[in-house]
């Protein structure tokens, strides 16, 4: 390999991992349960959610 070749490799290696950890420290920081369109919301909590569904 040339040296610009694993230079482009390590470049693009930190890009791809640093991504990973950047969406995992966030995920992190702001999980789920506390994110989206429901949010906090009463109404959105698993016994609620769960007592929803239709039992077949």
């Amino acid at each position: 390999m040339t040296g610009v070749a694993i230079m482009m490799m390590v470049l693009f290696m930190v890009i791809i991992w640093g991504g990973l950890l950047v969406s995992i420290l966030a995920l992190r920081r702001n999980p789920d349960e506390m994110s989206g369109v429901l949010g906090n919301s009463e109404y959105a909590t698993d016994d609620v959610l769960i007592s929803h569904e239709e039992h077949h």
